[in-house]
């Protein structure tokens, strides 16, 4: 049984964004000291940490640097390189490294959550492009040519519609093996975080419904606008999954819902994620706390809705326009992350509303005239 990390040791957090800041904040509110590792003096969480160590986050030496001074060491970034994390000694990560693994490569992925019958779209392994003539037979137009490598950038991934368009990818299909997957005609995204703890207990969040802006998070709307049995399903579908791997702490389950009802698994979010953010208010418990009582060995409280809630992503180029809302708006809950965006579009923070009524709320929303 794993011995239980009381208030006055350090978490170590593996990654300085926004997400990481949150953790922060919520371990040390619960009496932890936090220590990070970040390539970025100025991200996010350096600005709320007790320590910070600055370098490579997938060099063994700086995460053993980090590790020494940590009873416990969490990851909230996707990316985290497992070979190296598999390289650490002595070094307690209730997380491991299994779903990690699983969900950097779409290939595994995809053969994982085959071998445990949860749906998925069609898809075929390209190694050329004389496979995605072959494929696209079955899998049908259009489709979505992805390398089996998650995060070396959308620019790698390529809609066919057509049969023109697998010509024009062939330059493209330069990164070793792509997935060809089909594209799934969806009308809702949903997702459901789940905690699970080192006893093997498993609690899950109330179901979001996220709406996207190209691949950025730009809504979550709990609980989801889906029947009762839909939600049953979805959550019954992440419960078979946190069983199936090795892990504790909070990692997330991605859908499609099509108009038929038919749910397709997204993805796996190896970690908390930015839409389950929605929860800092709208339960009474946060992933962030769900995470470090689970990676602490303390016990889980079973999430219960305080009001159904809207939130929405705060890109760089919308900052300045909050600030009128944060005097007008008492009631929104608004977060900036104090993080130095390089792009237009980098998340630099967040507002959740509380609300007995969706569609006035939604309105309010798009009324500002910053979130059209």
């Amino acid at each position: 049984m794993e011995s239980t990390i009381y208030p006055g040791s350090t978490i170590g957090i593996i990654g300085g964004g926004a997400n990481s800041k949150l953790l922060a904040l919520t371990a040390k509110k619960m009496g932890f000291r936090v220590g990070i590792l970040t390539d970025k003096m100025n991200s996010p969480a350096a600005s709320v940490a007790d320590f910070t160590e600055v370098g490579d986050m997938s060099d063994v030496t700086n995460l053993q640097k980090l590790a020494q001074f940590c009873e416990v060491l969490t990851y909230e970034y996707e990316n985290t390189d497992t070979t190296a994390l598999d390289l650490l000694q002595n070094v307690y990560l209730p997380q491991k490294t299994d779903i990690l693994s699983i969900m950097q490569d779409r290939q595994l992925e995809k053969v994982f959550l085959d071998e445990h019958n949860i749906n998925i779209a069609p898809y075929a392994t390209i190694v050329g492009l004389d496979d995605v003539y072959a494929a696209v037979d079955s899998i049908g137009y259009p489709c979505v040519l992805k390398p089996v490598q998650r995060g070396i950038g959308s620019q790698f991934q390529r809609v066919i519609y057509n049969e023109d368009d697998i010509a024009k990818s062939a330059d493209y299909l330069t990164t070793g093996t792509y997935i060809l997957e089909s594209w799934v005609p969806f009308e809702r995204e949903l997702s459901v975080m789940v905690a699970k703890d080192a006893q093997q207990n498993i609690v899950t969040l109330p179901v979001c419904e996220n709406v996207y802006h190209g691949r950025h998070l730009f809504e979550s709307i709990t609980p989801a606008r889906i029947d009762a049995a839909t939600t049953v399903e979805v959550e019954r579908i992440a419960k078979t999954l946190a069983q199936s791997i090795t892990y504790v702490g909070v990692f997330g389950v991605e859908f499609f819902l099509t108009a038929s009802g038919t749910l397709y698994v997204k993805r796996i979010v190896p970690c908390p994620h930015t839409s389950g953010n929605i929860f800092n208010e709208a339960t009474q418990v946060s992933q962030y706390e769900l995470h470090i009582r689970a990676i602490c060995n303390w016990p889980l409280p079973v999430p219960q809705l305080v009001s159904p809630a809207v939130s929405v992503t705060i890109p760089e180029r919308l900052l300045k326009a909050t600030y009128t809302q944060v005097m007008i708006k008492p009631n929104w809950h608004f977060y900036y992350y104090l993080a130095n965006g390089s792009q237009a579009e980098s998340r630099v923070g967040h507002v959740t509303i509380l609300t007995q009524d969706l569609k006035q709320t939604l309105e309010a929303i798009y009324d500002t005239e910053i979130w059209n």
